[in-house]
């Protein structure tokens, strides 16, 4: 009886991870020259007119290739943050790493949680927890050390719920928008909640946006002798208006077309859709159960509020419904890139 179950169990995971790339019952463009995997929609419409409009030399709303500038949030926008974003996992796995050198670890919270593998208690707690974790994890290293691990790490571990790297968790009707703006002259940046130098390793292997358009949040560098050394110390969290304070600070020009899908992103698509001349924003709403996760207003990661929706309507901003939108959420085998 109990191998039976655990047949039937194995034949569910992989039923559900088959089901989470192939395609759903909707109106599909399996034939379309461009974004074939996104169902005919409004926000398909809105991105397709936008780059035709922006494109366009006949057009009055034409932008010259130098200021075509997209910023795109990360966890929930280009790859999933359920059932918690992918780098708070490395952190615990390089605590536990570092642990046999700090015996104390054993008594002193919150590593001592993430020994006992107490995540509720971790959680709880929240960022007065996480950010210890995330500051500690990658401290005393070289920026090149840190880079391998995470290549290592991602290497190496896979999601529990979906049985598949997690490199293999992006959305892959994301992957076809980058595309489609890279050939249309566009520079597209990453600016996420996450540590910059976490995405940064895999950016461009599996996102084709190199290191260096990755905006994300920051710890401290120390410098001796011609090497760095990652400290302990946080710059900033990269969410909020310090999204668009980033963007400005770095890039240095106003995006035209940003996407996000949380309250986190909200400063970022108000920034670049109140400038004068032509911009879109865009939300990613997680509405499918089935394929991926459904949630809101209630979750730690990607909180999608009422007045996030709210600010969509009033601000003209698309927003997609990941379940009647999107053809095909993640990518298939013949799709999916490999690290370096």
């Amino acid at each position: 009886m109990k191998s039976n179950k655990v047949i039937i169990a194995g034949l569910m995971g992989v039923c559900l991870s088959l089901f989470s790339f192939s395609a759903v019952s909707m109106e599909c463009n399996s034939d379309a020259q461009a974004l074939p995997l996104w169902a005919k929609s409004q926000p398909r419409t809105a991105l397709l007119n936008f780059v035709d409009n922006v494109t366009n030399k006949g057009s009055k709303t034409y932008v010259k290739p130098r200021d075509r500038i997209a910023v795109i949030d990360n966890d929930g926008t280009l790859w999933s943050e359920k059932p918690t974003y992918t780098q708070f996992l490395f952190a615990f796995d390089q605590i536990k790493k570092k642990s046999a050198k700090h015996p104390e670890w054993k008594t002193q919270t919150p590593y001592s949680w993430v020994l006992d593998n107490n995540t509720d208690a971790i959680f709880k707690k929240g960022w007065a927890a996480l950010l210890p974790i995330l500051e500690t994890s990658q401290s005393n290293m070289t920026p090149e050390q840190y880079s391998q691990d995470v290549i290592n790490w991602l290497k190496t571990h896979q999601s529990p719920h979906f049985k598949r790297p997690y490199t293999a968790l992006v959305f892959q009707p994301m992957i076809e928008l980058i595309n489609y703006l890279h050939a249309h002259q566009f520079e597209v940046f990453i600016v996420t909640g996450a540590g910059s130098a976490f995405v940064k390793p895999w950016s461009e292997a599996i996102y084709h946006i190199p290191a260096q358009n990755v905006i994300g949040t920051t710890f401290g560098y120390t410098y001796k002798d011609g090497e760095l050394e990652k400290n302990s110390k946080l710059v900033y969290i990269n969410d909020g208006p310090q999204k668009a304070i980033n963007i400005e600070t770095i890039i240095g020009k106003r995006p035209i077309l940003a996407i996000g899908n949380s309250t986190g992103d909200k400063a970022m698509l108000k920034w670049t859709t109140s400038q004068k001349g032509v911009s879109l924003g865009m939300l990613i709403h997680h509405t499918d159960a089935k394929r991926e996760w459904a949630y809101g207003a209630n979750s730690f990661e990607g909180k999608f509020t009422p007045a996030l929706m709210d600010a969509a309507k009033a601000n003209k901003w698309q927003v997609v419904d990941m379940k009647n939108d999107w053809c095909q959420i993640y990518p298939t085998p013949a799709q999916r890139r490999t690290l370096p």
